[in-house]
């Protein structure tokens, strides 16, 4: 079974920068689950409304289908998977390690506000913040720190 490193958390945690540094510190390569996202459901968190669960199930489908087929053993993911279901659907072909990027709804609706050229408008933070589930099996880091902070707690769990 394939291994992931999974950072999940709402938008503007941090995912994806941590994620290419802990990449970069272990050596294991990184996906970004935004990338996996069909037209339709960028669209659609464009004009500011939430995806749905069969929003999520084929773009959750097309990440496990491309760790599958890669050569790959292991592999860090940045993904949201903010519901418990989804976290599930994702292990039952994964072996999924959790990472929990936490972070304030004051923090990621700055961070948000900075960003240039993303889909994820602001305003949908506070529906993220509704339906995230947080794991009871998951290391949780405050992602407020500094980055090499960050990196510094998360990897040794790691190698």
């Amino acid at each position: 079974m394939k291994e992931v490193i999974l950072l999940m958390g709402i938008s503007g945690s941090g995912k994806s920068t941590v994620g290419q540094a802990l990449s970069k510190r272990l050596s294991i390569p990184f996906l970004d689950a935004d990338d996996f996202h069909p037209k339709e459901n960028i669209m659609k968190m464009s004009r500011g409304v939430p995806l749905t669960d069969d929003d999520r199930w084929p773009w959750l489908a097309s990440i496990v289908e491309h760790i599958l087929t890669s050569h790959r053993a292991t592999f860090i993911l940045a993904c949201s998977a903010l519901k418990q279901t989804y976290r599930d659907y994702l292990g039952q072909r994964l072996d999924l390690k959790l990472v929990v990027l936490n972070i304030t709804e004051k923090d990621a609706l700055e961070r948000l506000n900075q960003r240039k050229n993303h889909f994820m408008p602001a305003s949908l933070i506070k529906s993220q913040i509704a339906t995230i589930e947080i794991p009871k099996e998951a290391i949780i880091v405050e992602s407020n720190q500094k980055l090499e902070d960050i990196i510094e707690f998360i990897s040794p769990y790691f190698q």
